[in-house]
């Protein structure tokens, strides 16, 4: 499905949730996994079953986990759902480890009506966790948020169901009628943001929001380049993340750091490595406000680590360009100063068997 875009991409994605039922545990596993020993020590998830918050705490990873929420509920009924949705979120908190957190994720303005967003962020118990939401990543998103057409209306009609409709004038872009509606909050991950209106970088500034920029799902899905030099220039933290396997290939942040490089000095915005390895480390912290505990080796954080085994083809001088060279490779990590990859392989989790059941899921899928 790569470059069928983005409207093409969710039909594709959302035929397939319901023969999801029984795997997402596996899917989560696999997940934890395999960006462990890309050299991840600390994730930032959002999915529909929280299965992300067992599979992080076994494989010894911090992060966060927000469960998604979906709805254009109303009055009473958007009350209601949030405090089902606040139980099922409390409830992920037993399998939580002490470095993994438990949020929300409010799935994105097409799928959530902001009356129930609103209720969701009214609510005392999910106010104070952690939030992100998918925002302004397609021409499709905008385009059904401002005049009701295009492939993901047709999408939601084909499926019988109603999108959420945020209030603007017809040239409003997602992020201007979410902020216009109240959506914006300080600690707001939003992954995306690529297709930026008038003002919408300095709106996120103002609230305090952070972005998870995915530079391999934009290009595979022809979402385009995001402005990261509006965003950097408004004083947004822009961090990488990678949104998934089902849209980006991997869990590999150093493939999207060089993704994002290349990305943006097509268009003549040019990142030093040094950057990008900020992206992936200080700043990922920093958008998770997670700065005073990781994202650097600096005295009082967590001895969160990461060895690599230089590419021994290439000799550099450059430190940074080392560590994001595809031929140099993950050797061990520890989180919390506890070793969680030796030699290249996750140790805290049967790998064997957590790959054996991601084939057998895969094969039931594919």
């Amino acid at each position: 499905m790569n470059g069928a875009g983005f409207g093409t991409w969710l039909g594709a994605f959302m035929r397939l949730r319901p023969r999801m039922e029984g795997l997402h545990g596996i899917a989560a596993r696999f997940g934890a996994l395999v960006a462990a020993e890309a050299g991840t020590t600390t994730v930032a998830d959002s999915g529909p079953t929280g299965e992300g918050v067992a599979a992080l705490s076994a494989t010894g990873l911090a992060g966060k986990v927000h469960l998604e929420a979906f709805g254009r509920y109303v009055g009473s009924r958007a009350t209601q759902y949030a405090t089902e949705i606040r139980g099922r979120v409390e409830g992920l908190d037993a399998d939580a480890s002490s470095i993994v957190d438990v949020g929300l994720s409010p799935h994105a303005p097409y799928t959530v009506g902001p009356e129930l967003w609103a209720a969701l962020a009214a609510d005392s118990g999910l106010a104070r966790r952690p939030w992100a939401t998918h925002l302004a990543e397609s021409a499709d998103e905008h385009r059904l948020l401002s005049d009701g057409a295009g492939p993901l209306a047709e999408l939601f009609a084909a499926a019988g169901l109603t999108p959420g409709r945020w209030a603007g004038p017809d040239d409003d872009r997602p992020i201007a009628r979410v902020a216009a509606a109240g959506g914006l909050r300080p600690g707001l991950v939003a992954a995306h943001c690529v297709k930026l209106g008038v003002g919408d970088a300095v709106r996120l500034a103002t609230a305090s929001v952070a972005v998870a920029h995915c530079p391999i799902s934009n290009e595979r899905l022809n979402c385009g380049r995001m402005p990261l030099e509006l965003l950097r220039r408004a004083g947004v933290t822009v961090a990488l993340g990678t949104d998934s396997p089902a849209s980006a290939g991997s869990y590999d942040l150093r493939a999207e750091a060089r993704a994002c490089r290349e990305a943006h000095a097509a268009a003549g915005v040019l990142l030093t490595a040094r950057e990008a390895v900020r992206m992936i480390t200080l700043d990922g912290a920093r958008a998770l406000g997670l700065d005073h505990e990781t994202g650097s080796l600096t005295l009082g954080r967590r001895a969160d680590m990461v060895a690599l085994t230089p590419n021994p083809n290439i000799v550099r001088d450059d430190l940074f360009a080392m560590l994001l060279d595809a031929g140099s490779r993950v050797t061990h990590s520890w989180v919390a100063g506890a070793p969680i990859v030796c030699s290249g392989r996750a140790t805290t989790i049967d790998r064997a068997r957590v790959f054996a059941q991601a084939a057998g899921a895969r094969a039931n899928l594919c």
